[in-house]
């Protein structure tokens, strides 16, 4: 039994860290790229290496990462809940300790760091969780079900009724969207690749707002994957590789990747089509990742290799605002000044290479210490400032 409980906190460990690099690989264009220029969709980069790897980041990593750790974070409360109840200690009061903090770190990394932050969503949405937390499995399932459903369903509701109104808003261009583009991308260039870090803090700070506002229709979509999360660790799911999971890993992977193809590959989609590929595709696909990932981690020689995830993934708390230290200095003006100048292989390579800095890190620190630095602070919050046991790991640590 103690085995396999290890061998699950393992999986859970690795599979936060593989999902960390997989944000990491998202998260980088919004480094060195204006916010603006990519909501127009912009391209600026030319060359068919560039092509290739935006066109496989579009398919297979844009959105899925983060719902892969929003699911994480609906698992992780279930079993900080089950730890807590175990040693006698209410949950309610923790957690909600542990979410205000959770808020108070994204609000500064969001303003003083970079302005894609997502923790502060995660706090909020975590407060609705909350709600859930004595819900039983099925009811976890049918609402998690609901919200994913529910914004493809209002957008196809609305994009059929406005179908029939004959003043119809004409959109940009495409030559106009792409001149909208260039032209946000050398005002930002200007700004966080040569400003002043006055200048950038006003313009993080507006870059912020934006993004905040932006997330706010994927809410139900990321409270549905935490929902799905719980609904997973109540029922066992990833403890064993089950029917259940091979059902995820072909019904999601076939529909989801067909649904994300789509959406990619072909141009003037009715928004309908973009929603549904959108809202339903990924979250899909999602599932069918994480499927797979616990069922290779089932084979000893695969574990051996996806194990070495686990480090990074034990302080992904850290390693996550590390990721947006680093690239600030590398590509804003109180750094190196990189931004758009890097193009996208070579983004992906400096990911790569930075990741694989920290799982040595996160390998060495760990050895010494049992958790990571910005981990240790935000347990001292959760609980009262309770020290942390020598050689005591806490495997039980949410997801950002």
């Amino acid at each position: 039994m103690a085995t396999v409980q290890h061998q699950r906190i393992t999986l859970i460990d690795s599979l936060r860290g593989f999902a960390l690099f997989g944000i990491f690989l998202a998260n980088i264009s919004f480094f060195t790229t204006s916010l603006q220029t990519i909501s127009f969709g912009a391209e600026l980069w030319s060359g068919w290496y560039n092509e290739i790897f935006l066109l496989f980041r579009g398919i297979v990593i844009d959105g899925k990462f983060m719902l892969i750790f929003s699911f994480l974070f609906g698992f992780g409360m279930v079993l900080l809940q089950e730890s807590s109840l175990a040693k006698g200690r209410k949950f309610t009061p923790i957690y909600v300790r542990r979410l205000i903090a959770l808020l108070v770190f994204g609000i500064i990394h969001g303003i003083f760091i970079w302005y894609g932050d997502i923790l502060t969503h995660y706090a909020i949405l975590g407060f609705l969780l909350l709600i859930f937390q004595r819900c039983k499995p099925k009811t976890l399932l049918i609402w998690s079900l609901s919200l994913l459903l529910i914004v493809p369903v209002l957008l196809t509701g609305a994009s059929l009724i406005s179908s029939t109104d004959t003043n119809e808003f004409e959109p940009l261009s495409k030559a106009d969207a792409h001149q909208m583009g260039v032209y946000f991308q050398e005002r930002d260039a200007a700004i966080y690749g040569e400003g002043t870090y006055q200048q950038i803090i006003v313009q993080r700070l507006n870059d912020y707002i934006s993004s905040f506002f932006n997330m706010l229709v994927f809410y139900p979509q990321i409270l549905g994957m935490f929902l799905m999360g719980a609904y997973f660790c109540k029922r066992r799911i990833l403890h064993e590789v089950r029917r259940i999971t091979m059902m995820l890993i072909i019904l999601g992977g076939s529909v989801g990747l067909a649904l994300q193809l789509i959406m990619v590959l072909i141009e003037g989609l009715p928004s309908w089509g973009e929603a549904v590929a959108l809202f339903v595709g990924a979250p899909m696909l999602t599932l069918a990742y994480i499927g797979i990932f616990a069922v290779v981690y089932q084979k000893r020689a695969w574990r051996n290799v996806l194990h070495i995830f686990s480090y990074p993934g034990k302080m992904a708390f850290t390693n996550y605002l590390l990721q947006s230290i680093l690239c600030g200095l590398l590509f804003y003006s109180y750094g190196l000044g990189w931004y758009g100048t890097i193009e996208p292989i070579w983004q992906m390579l400096l990911v790569i290479i930075i990741f694989a800095l920290q799982i040595v890190f996160s390998k060495i620190w760990l050895k010494r210490l049992p958790l990571g630095p910005f981990e240790y602070i935000w347990r001292l919050f959760t609980y009262w400032g309770n020290p942390v046991k020598k050689g005591r790991m806490v495997n039980n640590q949410l997801t950002k």
